[in-house]
Protein backbone atom coordinates (compact mmCIF):
# COMPACT_ATOMS: atom_id res chain seq x y z
CA UNK A 1 0.00 0.00 0.00
CA UNK A 2 1.06 3.37 -1.03
CA UNK A 3 2.87 5.52 2.11
CA UNK A 4 1.71 8.92 2.78
CA UNK A 5 3.24 11.65 4.11
CA UNK A 6 0.48 14.21 5.27
CA UNK A 7 1.57 17.72 5.51
CA UNK A 8 -0.08 20.34 8.14
CA UNK A 9 -1.67 19.03 10.90
CA UNK A 10 -4.37 21.70 11.88
CA UNK A 11 -7.66 20.15 12.48
CA UNK A 12 -8.17 18.98 9.01
CA UNK A 13 -4.97 17.68 8.54
CA UNK A 14 -4.54 15.95 11.88
CA UNK A 15 -8.29 14.08 11.21
CA UNK A 16 -7.14 13.57 7.15
CA UNK A 17 -3.89 11.93 8.99
CA UNK A 18 -6.06 9.44 11.05
CA UNK A 19 -8.54 8.47 8.63
CA UNK A 20 -5.75 7.50 6.63
CA UNK A 21 -4.22 5.62 9.32
CA UNK A 22 -7.65 3.60 10.12
CA UNK A 23 -7.65 2.71 6.46
CA UNK A 24 -4.70 0.93 6.86
CA UNK A 25 -1.86 3.37 5.13
CA UNK A 26 1.63 3.99 6.30
CA UNK A 27 1.33 7.20 7.26
CA UNK A 28 3.99 9.96 8.05
CA UNK A 29 3.26 13.64 9.09
CA UNK A 30 5.00 17.14 9.06
CA UNK A 31 3.28 20.04 10.91
CA UNK A 32 5.23 23.61 11.01
CA UNK A 33 5.05 24.13 13.93
CA UNK A 34 5.45 20.36 15.71
CA UNK A 35 7.81 18.46 13.62
CA UNK A 36 11.38 18.24 14.68
CA UNK A 37 12.65 17.33 10.88
CA UNK A 38 12.44 18.61 7.76
CA UNK A 39 9.91 18.78 5.47
CA UNK A 40 12.25 17.22 2.53
CA UNK A 41 12.89 14.12 4.34
CA UNK A 42 9.38 13.30 4.31
CA UNK A 43 8.59 14.23 1.17
CA UNK A 44 11.68 11.95 -0.22
CA UNK A 45 10.42 8.79 2.11
CA UNK A 46 6.89 8.66 0.93
CA UNK A 47 4.79 7.46 -2.34
CA UNK A 48 2.18 10.26 -1.76
CA UNK A 49 2.10 13.38 -0.46
CA UNK A 50 -0.80 15.17 0.79
CA UNK A 51 -1.06 18.67 1.99
CA UNK A 52 -3.63 20.55 4.65
CA UNK A 53 -2.69 24.75 5.20
CA UNK A 54 -3.92 28.06 6.02
CA UNK A 55 -4.00 30.24 2.69
CA UNK A 56 -1.83 31.07 -0.32
CA UNK A 57 0.79 32.63 1.83
CA UNK A 58 1.43 29.15 3.43
CA UNK A 59 1.53 27.33 0.82
CA UNK A 60 3.28 29.60 -0.99
CA UNK A 61 6.11 28.78 1.47
CA UNK A 62 5.51 25.19 2.05
CA UNK A 63 3.75 23.54 -1.11
CA UNK A 64 5.63 25.99 -3.67
CA UNK A 65 8.86 26.58 -2.03
CA UNK A 66 9.09 23.04 0.09
CA UNK A 67 7.26 20.23 -1.19
CA UNK A 68 7.35 20.83 -4.85
CA UNK A 69 11.11 21.36 -4.91
CA UNK A 70 11.77 17.95 -2.79
CA UNK A 71 9.25 15.90 -4.82
CA UNK A 72 10.62 13.32 -7.54
CA UNK A 73 9.17 13.04 -10.57
CA UNK A 74 5.98 10.91 -11.16
CA UNK A 75 5.53 11.25 -7.17
CA UNK A 76 2.08 12.41 -6.57
CA UNK A 77 1.32 15.76 -4.93
CA UNK A 78 -2.19 16.45 -3.83
CA UNK A 79 -2.98 20.25 -2.45
CA UNK A 80 -6.21 19.59 -0.47
CA UNK A 81 -6.28 22.80 1.36
CA UNK A 82 -8.19 25.91 0.46
CA UNK A 83 -6.65 28.24 -1.91
CA UNK A 84 -7.35 30.61 -4.60
CA UNK A 85 -7.79 29.03 -8.12
CA UNK A 86 -4.62 31.03 -8.79
CA UNK A 87 -2.79 29.68 -6.49
CA UNK A 88 -3.93 26.15 -7.46
CA UNK A 89 -2.63 26.70 -10.86
CA UNK A 90 0.74 28.53 -9.96
CA UNK A 91 1.22 24.99 -7.78
CA UNK A 92 0.38 23.18 -10.53
CA UNK A 93 2.47 24.36 -13.15
CA UNK A 94 5.51 24.53 -10.31
CA UNK A 95 4.80 20.61 -10.27
CA UNK A 96 4.03 20.10 -14.26
CA UNK A 97 7.68 21.67 -14.31
CA UNK A 98 9.54 19.09 -12.19
CA UNK A 99 7.56 15.90 -14.08
CA UNK A 100 5.41 15.94 -10.80
CA UNK A 101 1.65 14.56 -10.45
CA UNK A 102 -0.22 17.11 -8.95
CA UNK A 103 -4.06 17.08 -7.67
CA UNK A 104 -6.12 20.27 -6.80
CA UNK A 105 -8.36 18.74 -4.24
CA UNK A 106 -9.96 20.84 -1.92
CA UNK A 107 -12.69 19.54 0.36
CA UNK A 108 -16.29 20.58 1.33
CA UNK A 109 -17.33 19.31 5.28
CA UNK A 110 -15.65 19.59 8.73
CA UNK A 111 -13.35 17.40 11.10
CA UNK A 112 -16.96 15.13 11.64
CA UNK A 113 -17.16 14.35 8.58
CA UNK A 114 -13.61 13.63 7.93
CA UNK A 115 -13.66 11.36 10.84
CA UNK A 116 -16.97 9.70 9.24
CA UNK A 117 -15.97 9.74 5.43
CA UNK A 118 -18.74 12.09 4.32
CA UNK A 119 -16.42 14.52 3.12
CA UNK A 120 -17.07 15.58 -0.34
CA UNK A 121 -13.46 16.19 -2.24
CA UNK A 122 -13.24 17.95 -5.69
CA UNK A 123 -9.91 16.47 -7.31
CA UNK A 124 -8.57 18.29 -10.59
CA UNK A 125 -5.69 17.83 -12.79
CA UNK A 126 -4.43 15.23 -15.48
CA UNK A 127 -7.06 12.65 -15.93
CA UNK A 128 -4.68 9.64 -15.25
CA UNK A 129 -3.30 11.01 -12.19
CA UNK A 130 -6.95 11.59 -10.97
CA UNK A 131 -7.22 7.79 -11.86
CA UNK A 132 -4.01 7.09 -10.07
CA UNK A 133 -5.27 8.71 -7.11
CA UNK A 134 -9.06 8.15 -6.83
CA UNK A 135 -8.73 5.08 -4.75
CA UNK A 136 -6.80 7.00 -2.07
CA UNK A 137 -9.30 9.78 -2.03
CA UNK A 138 -12.17 7.50 -2.15
CA UNK A 139 -10.87 6.27 1.27
CA UNK A 140 -11.63 9.75 2.52
CA UNK A 141 -14.49 10.91 1.82
CA UNK A 142 -17.70 9.27 -0.08
CA UNK A 143 -18.30 11.51 -2.69
CA UNK A 144 -15.17 12.59 -5.01
CA UNK A 145 -16.28 14.92 -7.42
CA UNK A 146 -13.55 15.32 -10.49
CA UNK A 147 -13.53 18.74 -11.56
CA UNK A 148 -11.16 19.05 -14.37
CA UNK A 149 -9.24 21.88 -13.69
CA UNK A 150 -7.46 23.78 -10.38
CA UNK A 151 -9.47 26.79 -11.19
CA UNK A 152 -12.81 25.13 -11.51
CA UNK A 153 -11.72 22.99 -8.35
CA UNK A 154 -10.83 26.33 -6.33
CA UNK A 155 -14.20 28.16 -7.56
CA UNK A 156 -16.54 25.66 -6.70
CA UNK A 157 -14.86 25.07 -3.28
CA UNK A 158 -15.15 28.85 -2.97
CA UNK A 159 -18.90 28.99 -4.04
CA UNK A 160 -19.66 26.42 -1.56
CA UNK A 161 -17.97 28.03 1.51
CA UNK A 162 -19.75 31.37 0.40
CA UNK A 163 -23.29 29.69 0.57
CA UNK A 164 -22.18 29.54 4.20
CA UNK A 165 -21.51 32.59 4.87
CA UNK A 166 -24.31 33.62 3.15
CA UNK A 167 -26.64 31.57 5.38
CA UNK A 168 -25.04 32.04 8.62
CA UNK A 169 -25.30 35.84 7.76
CA UNK A 170 -29.19 35.39 6.65
CA UNK A 171 -29.99 33.21 9.19
CA UNK A 172 -28.88 36.13 11.99
CA UNK A 173 -31.09 38.31 10.01
CA UNK A 174 -34.04 36.24 9.92
CA UNK A 175 -33.73 34.91 13.71
CA UNK A 176 -33.83 38.75 14.87
CA UNK A 177 -36.80 39.48 12.29
CA UNK A 178 -38.51 36.65 13.53
CA UNK A 179 -37.55 37.60 17.77
CA UNK A 180 -38.77 41.16 17.14
CA UNK A 181 -42.27 39.76 15.63
CA UNK A 182 -42.69 37.83 18.68
CA UNK A 183 -41.80 34.03 16.90
CA UNK A 184 -40.42 31.54 19.26
CA UNK A 185 -37.16 30.78 18.50
CA UNK A 186 -37.35 26.73 18.01
CA UNK A 187 -40.65 27.02 15.76
CA UNK A 188 -38.43 29.78 13.92
CA UNK A 189 -35.10 28.00 14.08
CA UNK A 190 -36.65 24.58 12.62
CA UNK A 191 -38.97 26.52 10.13
CA UNK A 192 -35.95 28.38 8.52
CA UNK A 193 -33.43 25.68 8.85
CA UNK A 194 -35.78 23.15 6.97
CA UNK A 195 -36.26 25.72 4.39
CA UNK A 196 -32.88 26.33 3.31
CA UNK A 197 -32.61 22.95 2.51
CA UNK A 198 -36.46 22.10 1.29
CA UNK A 199 -35.73 25.26 -1.49
CA UNK A 200 -32.34 24.71 -2.63
CA UNK A 201 -33.44 21.21 -3.37
CA UNK A 202 -36.78 21.87 -4.71
CA UNK A 203 -34.88 23.86 -7.30
CA UNK A 204 -32.39 21.57 -8.74
CA UNK A 205 -33.71 20.35 -11.56
CA UNK A 206 -34.71 23.45 -12.82
CA UNK A 207 -31.07 24.90 -12.11
CA UNK A 208 -30.01 22.17 -14.25
CA UNK A 209 -32.47 22.22 -17.14
CA UNK A 210 -32.64 25.89 -17.71
CA UNK A 211 -36.09 25.54 -17.00
CA UNK A 212 -38.03 28.91 -15.81
CA UNK A 213 -41.88 27.94 -15.73
CA UNK A 214 -43.29 29.58 -13.16
CA UNK A 215 -43.75 27.42 -9.81
CA UNK A 216 -43.53 30.14 -7.77
CA UNK A 217 -43.46 33.43 -9.86
CA UNK A 218 -40.61 36.73 -9.60
CA UNK A 219 -43.58 39.36 -9.15
CA UNK A 220 -45.02 37.19 -6.62
CA UNK A 221 -41.88 36.44 -4.77
CA UNK A 222 -40.86 40.33 -5.30
CA UNK A 223 -44.09 41.42 -3.57
CA UNK A 224 -43.13 39.46 -0.86
CA UNK A 225 -39.47 40.44 -0.58
CA UNK A 226 -41.19 44.41 -0.47
CA UNK A 227 -43.38 43.49 2.59
CA UNK A 228 -40.78 41.88 4.30
CA UNK A 229 -38.70 44.42 4.04
CA UNK A 230 -41.51 46.85 5.46
CA UNK A 231 -42.03 44.52 8.02
CA UNK A 232 -38.55 44.82 9.14
CA UNK A 233 -38.15 48.51 8.88
CA UNK A 234 -41.50 48.74 11.49
CA UNK A 235 -39.52 46.13 13.63
CA UNK A 236 -36.75 48.33 13.42
CA UNK A 237 -34.93 45.53 12.29
CA UNK A 238 -31.50 45.53 10.26
CA UNK A 239 -32.02 43.23 7.07
CA UNK A 240 -28.51 43.99 5.14
CA UNK A 241 -29.62 41.16 2.69
CA UNK A 242 -32.55 41.34 2.25
CA UNK A 243 -31.51 45.47 0.86
CA UNK A 244 -28.78 43.97 -1.41
CA UNK A 245 -31.39 41.29 -2.92
CA UNK A 246 -33.92 43.25 -2.95
CA UNK A 247 -32.78 45.77 -6.18
CA UNK A 248 -31.95 42.49 -7.90
CA UNK A 249 -35.47 41.46 -7.75
CA UNK A 250 -36.72 44.55 -8.88
CA UNK A 251 -34.65 44.70 -11.89
CA UNK A 252 -34.91 41.42 -12.80
CA UNK A 253 -39.09 42.38 -12.90
CA UNK A 254 -38.58 45.40 -14.81
CA UNK A 255 -36.46 43.88 -17.26
CA UNK A 256 -39.27 41.39 -18.43
CA UNK A 257 -38.73 38.31 -15.74
CA UNK A 258 -41.96 38.99 -13.30
CA UNK A 259 -43.81 35.97 -15.14
CA UNK A 260 -41.19 33.30 -14.65
CA UNK A 261 -40.67 31.60 -11.88
CA UNK A 262 -37.94 33.31 -9.50
CA UNK A 263 -35.72 30.71 -10.37
CA UNK A 264 -34.73 33.04 -13.50
CA UNK A 265 -32.65 35.26 -11.94
CA UNK A 266 -30.21 32.74 -11.47
CA UNK A 267 -30.60 32.04 -15.42
CA UNK A 268 -30.66 34.97 -16.95
CA UNK A 269 -27.15 37.36 -17.95
CA UNK A 270 -25.25 38.44 -14.82
CA UNK A 271 -26.29 42.26 -16.32
CA UNK A 272 -29.64 41.65 -14.68
CA UNK A 273 -28.45 41.66 -11.17
CA UNK A 274 -26.10 44.67 -11.94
Amino acid sequence: MNSIGVVGLGKMGGAIARSLTAHGYPVSTWDRTTAPGPIEALVSAVDTVIVMLWGDEVAREVTLGRVIPAAHAKQLVIEMSTLSPAMYETLESAATAREIEFLAAPVLGSVGAVADGSITILPSGPQATYERARPLLESLGKTVIYTGSPRASGVLKLANNTIIGIVGETLAELLAFCDRGGVERTLAVESLTGAFGRIAGSKRQQLLDRDSEPRFALDALLKDLRLAREAAASLQVAMPTLDCVLPDFERASQSGLGSRDYIAIALEPQGVRQ
